[in-house]
Order: C-alpha cells, then sequence, then structure tokens
C-alpha cells in the first residue's frame, strides 16, 4: 500500500491509497533458475527473516516432491529459526524504543541483537545470509561446542533482556 498524504501547512487532511504491486523480479528467476537455486533467491526476499522464507521454500519443496528431511536437520533448522525470532524481535523492540525516543533502550535492544547474529555467523557463516537450507536438509552441522555455546549465550541473553522488557512493560 501506498499512501499519498494530501497536506494543508503541516496538517495532513487526507491519505489516498494507492493499492498496488510491486514487482521485484523473483517471478521472473524461477523461471531462469533450477528449484534447488531458487533457495538462495527466497533467502534475499527479506533481511530480517531471510532464513525463514529459505527455510518455508525448501520445505515446501520438499512436501511437494515428498522428501523428508533428516531428523538433525529439522532440529538445526528450528535452532536457527528461534534465533532468526529472536533477532526479529530485539530488532522491531530497538526500532520501537528509538521511535519513542528512548536511545539507551534502543542499544540495548541491538546490542542483544549483535549476540544473535554472533551465533548465526559462528554457526552458518553469515550474519544476515545464512545459506544452510538446501531440499531435503541443511548445509551445514553444529558441533557439541557451538550447540553449548549456544545454549550459554541464550542463557545469557534471557537474563540480559529482564530489564530490558520491564523497562518496556513499565
Amino acid at each position: 500500500v501506498h499512501l499519498d498524504l494530501v497536506l494543508e501547512d503541516e496538517m495532513v487532511v487526507d491519505a489516498v491509497p494507492s493499492i498496488g504491486y510491486i514487482h521485484r523480479g523473483l517471478e521472473k528467476l524461477v523461471d531462469k533458475r533450477d528449484f534447488k537455486q531458487y533457495v538462495y533467491i527466497a533467502e534475499r526476499v527479506c533481511g530480517i527473516c531471510s532464513f525463514g522464507h529459505g527455510m518455508g521454500y525448501c520445505q515446501c519443496i520438499e512436501k511437494i516432491m515428498g522428501v523428508e528431511a533428516p531428523p538433525r536437520a529439522n532440529y538445526l533448522r528450528t535452532i536457527w529459526m528461534e534465533m532468526s525470532r529472536i533477532h526479529s524481535h530485539l530488532l522491531w523492540l530497538g526500532l520501537l524504543a528509538d521511535a519513542m525516543g528512548f536511545e539507551s533502550l534502543f542499544m540495548q535492544s541491538w546490542r542483544l541483537r549483535e549476540k544473535i547474529l554472533d551465533m548465526f555467523d559462528e554457526t552458518t557463516g553469515g550474519r544476515i545470509i545464512h545459506s544452510v537450507n538446501q531440499v531435503g536438509g541443511v548445509q551445514r552441522d553444529m558441533d557439541s561446542t557451538m550447540l553449548n555455546d549456544i545454549l550459554h549465550a541464550i542463557d545469557d541473553i534471557e537474563k540480559q533482556m529482564k530489564p530490558i522488557v520491564k523497562t518496556f512493560l513499565h
């Protein structure tokens, strides 16, 4: 939705919606790529939830083809998807704090978000675009050290999140 605002002095007196479609060429790229190559394009739909787009695309293709990902791949996908969810929430909470003029709360939210992005970098090789999903599973594994590091980091983030949540709620 695009809104054309009508102003009188500094007052918005009308908002005219223009509902349409923005073509980014993604559909055309599907025509030119093998279904396995499109995973990388799906990840680039959004920089905030790139992992979810790649995972969702792979799961749809797997369902269509009757392919079952190994339990380990589903386990890793779940961990990465939850990290993606936490990263997204911290990003938007920080932006909300910034919009309210609460710069320190913004910085605290994004400081914790950075820890999630660091974990992504360590486990996938990328902070925003991860390129670990593939039809039929995942391209990388996590060793026990990485999994323990994630557990400790999440425990630490949870402790540091409590005062931030308290500030948002009060």
